[in-house]
């Protein structure tokens, strides 16, 4: 009798270490916007600020209002006003919440990052992100590592592009995780947690790629929520592997040169060839299209200093290249 009861405490330690929280991991949702003069201001305190904390995540979005004319907005409206709306923060910038919680004082001092480290959660998440035939994909795992009576969750995964230069109306030139696409939408998705410790749901999405996006600078970030918006638990991906300049595509290799470039731009494509090109900044904005041969000069010197991508397409074949403009 004392044997058996000896190893039912042996397995029932052994079940129970199973079952241990897991650290949270930190989200800050920031609302600014890039017409707006006060997040001029602000924003830069903010960032040297979170700056001492790189653990905790970051996503910038850009809604609608107060300033309608925001590029960054106008990329993608319909998603960065939902989040704004989600939180019920729509109408004024910058507004900032910290695991859900809106910080209504002072964005410049370290407890507003330091007072939410150093919590658990009985769930860990994990994304990563693939890229195939022009579509980006995010697979989600959700574990449930330790008891807890939470059952109803949403998921919400934004794809962030970890920074923009631009000179924006407001003056500022560098834009800090900025917010372009959101895998499911305007709504986050409603999962059910997994039943027991151990279990595991996965959840996958796809989304089309966008030309104005550098796949070199973005990620994706799970954020677990429950229904009453509260933060459970949150990860970053991974970033795609891209390399500078060129897309591989079935195109015969192209480059543009000279790259960077004050004046103008070439391919070093076959003169005996079309080809159609659209010249769109970093905002997604369409800046040029025409249809060229292979050796063609383009003038760029109207340009704004900045990074562009030009699309170029013949037929069914499409690459994608990124110049600067000095």
């Amino acid at each position: 009798m004392k044997f058996g009861l000896s190893i039912l405490h042996v397995l029932a330690s052994g079940i129970m270490a199973t079952a241990q929280p897991v650290s949270q991991t930190v989200v800050a949702e920031h609302f600014t916007n890039t017409y707006c003069s006060v997040c001029a201001s602000r924003n830069p305190g903010l960032y040297s600020n979170h700056a001492a904390f790189p653990q905790v995540l970051h996503i910038a979005y850009h809604p609608s209002s107060p300033y309608v004319a925001c590029p960054l907005n106008q990329h993608n409206k319909s998603e960065n006003d939902a989040r704004a709306n989600f939180y019920g923060v729509f109408g004024s910038t910058p507004r900032l919440l910290i695991q859900a919680k809106e910080v209504t004082g002072s964005f410049t001092t370290a407890s507003i990052f330091q007072n939410e480290l150093g919590k658990t959660t009985a769930f860990e998440v994990s994304a990563k992100l693939t890229e195939s035939a022009g579509n980006i994909e995010v697979r989600v795992v959700v574990t449930k590592k330790d008891a807890s009576s939470l059952t109803n969750l949403t998921l919400y995964v934004p794809l962030v592009e970890d920074t923009l230069f631009f000179a924006a109306a407001n003056g500022e030139s560098k834009h800090m995780d900025v917010f372009r696409k959101s895998f499911w939408g305007n709504t986050p998705l409603a999962i059910t947690a997994p039943a027991n410790v151990g279990d595991s749901i996965v959840s996958t999405q796809q989304i089309t790629v966008n030309s104005a996006w550098n796949k070199g600078r973005i990620y994706a970030i799970a954020i677990l929520q429950d229904g009453s918006k509260n933060h459970v638990q949150a990860a970053k991906s991974n970033k795609l592997p891209y390399a500078t300049g060129i897309v591989n595509t079935s195109i015969k290799q192209l480059s543009i040169f000279p790259n960077p470039s004050s004046d103008h731009i070439q391919l070093n494509g076959n003169n005996a060839y079309r080809y159609n090109l659209s010249i769109t900044d970093m905002t997604g904005k369409v800046i040029s299209s025409l249809s060229i041969s292979g050796r063609d000069k383009i003038d760029v010197s109207a340009l704004p200093i900045g990074t562009y991508i030009v699309r170029v397409s013949q037929d069914d074949d499409v690459q994608y290249v990124k110049f600067i403009k000095n």
